[in-house]
């Protein structure tokens, strides 16, 4: 089975905040917000979901067909070096030339809270790759629409249902860019929604629905929680997977794409979609232990002892 990943190329710069957000944040006062917060050092990564969720699906194994767009500036250029290391094609991602590439600002405070500044560039321009001109079947292919250009999102997910290809739904930090209408158009069919519990609760409140309701649209919900792990729901189930234990939280940022990819590539080896998380969670535990998105290592060895000491659960790659 082959994994097509359509999202963000995008470099972040991640700074670290000393204190809590919520300290300097008077909740009456929102409509005037007028806040600033003294960071204490910033670092500029290769980031941007598609990217991220990429990254990870490299250390499992994957070679994903990336779908995206990218500035024809340096950081582009630097982004296709980076792309080209990993024997990725190239084929589906679309270079603009007068944009940049997109370029995320991420503060940290000290609870892993986050405030994130997306500036989208070259993600404005919709990709030209023709997703119909796949070869193979369709069961052949397992794709996710993680956020990036709206307009790909839109595309992809209608071409991908009335193709009858797998994929899963991942609104992500996009949500409230759509109309209520628009985000159960894209869902509608998708073998899973998956969000963080904020985005949840967007995605519930831009819809006018319940969480039950959504199961008129999709077969499973998946809701990351952070350190509490995610809940798995299905119309009459609802599973509760723990994170895995990190050694230290070093910087969350990422832990959720590494999350979709380890989910990504379990349901690649068959495995239900419960112990699919699971495996998502021991790889986003990775990412939480490095400095970056991109900057954690592991052997696909390592990753199954990591397993099958957590969920006695043994990996057939």
């Amino acid at each position: 089975m082959r994994l097509i990943v359509s999202g963000s190329l995008a470099f972040d710069r991640l700074a670290e905040y000393p204190g809590v957000f919520s300290d300097s944040i008077l909740p009456e006062k929102l409509n005037i917000i007028n806040v600033c917060f003294l960071v204490d050092k910033v670092e500029r990564i290769h980031g941007g979901t598609a990217g991220n969720i990429a990254y990870n699906l490299i250390l499992l194994g994957e070679k994903p067909l990336l779908i995206s767009s990218i500035g024809d500036d340096d950081d582009g250029r630097a982004y296709l070096k980076r792309l080209r290391s990993w024997n990725l094609s190239l084929e589906a991602i679309h270079k603009v030339n007068d944009h940049p590439t997109a370029g995320a600002y991420i503060a940290t405070d000290k609870l892993n809270n986050q405030l994130i500044f997306f500036h989208p560039g070259a993600m404005v321009s919709p990709t030209t790759y023709d997703v119909t001109k796949l070869s193979g079947s369709p069961s052949d292919y397992l794709a996710i629409v993680s956020p990036g250009c709206v307009g790909d999102m839109k595309t992809l997910s209608r071409v991908y249902r009335e193709r009858n290809l797998s994929y899963i739904f991942d609104p992500g930090q996009q949500t409230p860019l759509f109309s209520g209408m628009e985000l159960l158009d894209m869902l509608q069919g998708a073998r899973a929604l998956i969000t963080n519990e904020y985005e949840l609760e967007l995605f519930l409140q831009k819809t006018k629905l319940g969480v039950n309701d959504l199961f008129s649209y999709t077969q499973t919900i998946v809701t990351t929680l952070g350190a509490r792990g995610c809940e798995l729901r299905t119309a009459n189930t609802l599973a509760e997977i723990p994170a895995a234990p990190v050694a230290k939280v070093v910087n969350p940022t990422g832990a959720g794409d590494a999350f979709r990819a380890g989910l990504l590539k379990g349901l690649c080896l068959g495995m239900d979609t419960l112990s699919a998380c699971r495996l998502g969670a021991v790889v986003s535990a990775y990412c939480v232990e490095a400095p970056g998105t991109q900057e954690h290592i592991f052997s696909l060895e390592e990753l199954n002892r990591r397993f099958f000491t957590l969920f006695n659960e043994t990996l057939h790659f």
